[in-house]
């Protein structure tokens, strides 16, 4: 339980450092693109959490079936996860994708925020089914007890981000430029994470993991 919850304490640090990095920069860009971030953020985090319905679900189902031995099971139940997961993220993102305009009203009459959050709303949007595959991928993983690939992958993906976000500082891409790094981070995390489902590496039915 120690070495398992350290790992996570690490994945979900990384994850949420991942956004104060974006919080860092988009302060010294100016206030409007920190407002705009601010709603889309919370809207991330509400809609996660959303998802991770779906991904705790997934936690119990694999971790239930490769408890009693039956890896095939966790390993079609892990696909019917990914795949209702993936479908409710697309929703989400048709959902989201023509309130560019209205959704932000709800939380300023700002119009050079408004006109931000505008700007980065596409990259919130396409973010919904990617974040639906990588949360599912993270309760599958987590209730097999794969999470030190977890840690491992999130730390990667991380850094892939605070680099592209420090280019988004330097070179003036505003907050255009910090959620395309976002979404980065999040397809980064699902192509790591992906292979890792598909090699089966992770369907272990007795004490380790390799």
């Amino acid at each position: 339980m120690v070495r398992v919850g350290r790992q996570i304490f690490v994945r979900t640090v990384a994850l949420y450092a991942s956004f104060l990095v974006a919080a860092s920069v988009l302060a010294r860009v100016g206030d409007p693109e920190l407002g705009a971030h601010q709603i889309a953020y919370e809207l991330f985090i509400f809609l996660s959490l959303l998802l991770d319905a779906l991904a705790i679900a997934a936690q119990v189902i694999v971790g239930r079936l490769l408890g009693a031995g039956d890896a095939a099971g966790a390993y079609a139940a892990a696909l019917r996860m990914i795949a209702w997961s993936v479908v409710l993220g697309l929703v989400f993102a048709i959902v989201l994708a023509p309130l560019s305009h209205v959704l932000p009203r709800a939380f300023t009459d700002d119009p050079q925020v408004l006109h931000q959050a505008a700007l980065l709303w596409p990259f919130l949007a396409v973010m919904q089914p990617l974040g639906g595959a990588v949360f599912a991928l993270d309760g599958i993983l987590i209730g097999a007890g794969d999470t030190r690939f977890l840690m491992w992958s999130m730390l990667a993906a991380s850094a892939v981000f605070i680099t592209l976000a420090a280019f988004a500082l330097a070179l003036g891409w505003g907050v255009v430029g910090v959620w395309a790094a976002l979404d980065v981070l999040i397809a980064t995390r699902l192509a790591l994470l992906g292979p890792r489902f598909l090699s089966r590496r992770w369907l272990v039915v007795g004490w380790e993991l390799d």
